[in-house]
């Protein structure tokens, strides 16, 4: 009984063992079906920190590329994902059934088995084999062909009837990865009435495989298209650039690239194109065709309601003709209702939904009397059927009684056919002498005309002056430079008003002592290098400035040159540092405006 309890359970750790290894290292292709001459891929993924590998036997195949190692590492809810993919891009030599056989990987005290993979080799359509030999130039590996990449145009239908919905799919291929997209051109189809429908990949890169041959394609446009003209249609070709990712057989600038593998991939762009496709439109039968037909292709139902049968003359009611089910519902023109004589009409209001189309007419009846709407059959062309369909709606009664005499737009109708010839058709509303008064003026020649025609010429001389009395205030710099000179020291002294509410005694103290020396300086015309303390008494001695506010500048300078360098040995009230700085830039402001 315990020798079957360590059976059970040597089975349970070998199965687990397997299923790890299984998990941990593995390899793959790009695809099981290869052509001679045609590069593909093949690769092995481990998803442990291995010390070393043994590539497999490639005995049948030339390797052209590789190999080029790619890493990743994930975090997902907490847990840590490693994973290490070794590339190559093989050849293979010769038609028929061929073998790759398992890889080892060492990874700490274990040892890993990849599967061995199976491949069938057909002929090649460019094989590369001459005279029993294969070319290895591993730069046909880097060259991006057009078969490598290319957007295939699909078509539900090559051949469709006028006025018949198809769907057109335009879809990239590729060979390499996708990277990404640059100047998409939206396709525009001439002669169809196009609508752009929701890809159900919803953006997404699917692989698919064609011939043997893993593609990675991507949706660009699917339309659903309505031909209004028959024809062999061309449609337009689509072109995009396509950012792909290519192997190269550059060396690793640095260990990092040759770590990760970074040197052995570049992001190149392709132009990929479509192919010209034509779609043949036949044009609907003319034989048959009913005078109600308005372009109306598919299957559908149709009805004819009216608002109420019985009302005054010169009241309204609302005709409704509401066509439902599925075709070129889009482009169904309005049906021509056959109204008696003495119904007034206008273009109608159309309603659209998914499924159904409403055009609704207002409808005014002018004389009283019984009538029956009839005649307002709508007609259609039945593609399963291939014929065309009528549909005659029950006829409508309506009653019209007479209009009310008491409303203001009461009218009566009066048929053609009995309106009477009058003698006379012209009637004199007044008869005698009129005096004519002008009641307008003519807009040439009047005062406003004047005044418009010298605006822009007086606008252009102001303009000028304005123009030329700015370029002579601001030519001289020097004078520029004392203009401003106060609005330049008042910005200084907001930032320095700043930094006091921080109590930042270092900045408040640098703030005021750069407010003052730009202040000196634009005001006087020192340079920032000649800014000393005797060169500015002296300056301002010149202009006759008072001698305490001379003293009380120069005073206020070497505190804040102090409080700079050593902020640690000030103590004062910065607010009060703060007024007499303003002050005093206001009083030199004031003397030397004066002197000037």
């Amino acid at each position: 009984m315990n020798i079957k309890k360590y059976i059970y359970l040597f089975a349970f750790i070998l199965l687990c063992s397997l299923k790890y290894n299984a998990q941990t290292v593995y390899a793959q292709v790009s695809s099981k079906q290869v052509q001679v001459g045609v590069p593909f891929e093949y690769a092995i993924v481990i998803k442990t920190n291995p010390n070393n590998y043994t590539p497999p036997n490639f005995k049948d195949f030339d390797i052209v590329g590789g190999p080029s190692q790619s890493q990743s590492t994930q975090w997902v809810n907490g847990v840590t994902s490693f994973q290490i993919t070794l590339t190559w891009a093989l050849v293979a030599k010769k038609e028929g059934k061929a073998t790759i056989s398992s890889a080892i990987v060492n990874a700490g005290s274990e040892r890993f088995e990849t599967n061995a993979i199976s491949l069938d080799v057909v002929k090649g359509a460019t094989s590369s084999q001459q005279n029993g030999t294969v070319n290895n130039d591993k730069a046909q590996y880097n060259k991006v062909s057009g078969g490598d990449i290319f957007i295939r145009t699909g078509l539900n239908k090559s051949k469709c009837v006028l006025g018949e919905q198809i769907t057109i799919i335009q879809k990239v291929y590729s060979r390499l990865p996708i990277v990404g997209f640059q100047k998409v051109n939206t396709p525009t189809y001439n002669g169809f009435y196009m609508q752009l429908l929701e890809s159900p990949t919803k953006g997404q890169i699917i692989q698919e495989n064609i011939d043997g041959v893993v593609y990675q394609t991507y949706e660009l446009f699917r339309h659903t298209c309505i031909a209004n003209k028959p024809g062999k249609l061309q449609l337009t070709i689509t072109d995009c650039d396509v950012v792909v990712r290519r192997q190269t057989n550059a060396k690793p600038k640095n260990i990092f690239e040759q770590f990760f593998g970074a040197a052995g991939y570049e992001d190149i762009v392709v132009n990929a194109k479509s192919r010209p496709t034509i779609v043949e439109v036949v044009g609907l039968p003319e034989e048959g065709k009913p005078n109600s037909f308005s372009g109306a292709v598919g299957n559908y139902n149709y009805k004819v309601e009216a608002s109420r049968n019985e009302l005054k003359a010169n009241d309204a009611f609302n005709l409704k003709m509401i066509v439902s089910g599925k075709g070129n519902l889009k482009l169904v023109d309005p049906p021509k209702p056959i109204l008696p004589e003495g119904f007034e009409t206008y273009d109608p209001k159309i309603t659209e939904n998914s499924s159904t189309k409403t055009f609704d007419y207002l409808v005014i009846p002018r004389s009283e009397g019984s009538y029956s709407l009839k005649d307002l059959d709508f007609s259609y062309f039945n593609l399963e059927l291939k014929k065309y369909i009528t549909i005659s709606p029950e006829p409508i009664l309506i009653k019209v009684l007479p209009p009310d005499p008491n409303s203001k737009g009461a009218q009566v109708y009066t048929p053609q056919n009995q309106v009477k010839a009058s003698d006379n058709d012209i009637r004199y509303i007044k008869k005698g002498n009129f005096e004519l008064v002008k009641s307008e003026t003519e807009f040439f020649n009047s005062t406003i005309h004047y005044v418009l025609l010298a605006f822009p010429l007086l606008a252009l001389c102001s303009g000028l002056f304005l123009r030329r009395s700015y370029i002579k205030n601001n030519s001289n710099l020097v004078l520029v430079k004392e203009r401003k000179a106060a609005k330049v020291a008042k910005k200084q002294l907001l930032s320095a008003e700043k930094l006091m509410q921080q109590n930042n005694k270092d900045g408040f103290y640098t703030e005021i002592l750069l407010a003052l020396n730009n202040y000196i300086s634009n005001k006087l015309n020192i340079p920032a290098a000649d800014l000393s303390h005797n060169n500015i008494s002296n300056a301002l001695t010149k202009k006759l400035i008072n001698e305490d506010i001379n003293k009380k500048l120069i005073a206020t300078l070497q505190n804040s040159e102090y409080a700079k360098y050593a902020p640690g040995a000030v103590s004062g009230d910065l607010q009060a540092v703060y007024k007499d700085t303003i002050d005093l830039i206001t009083n030199l402001e004031e003397q030397l405006n004066k002197k000037t």
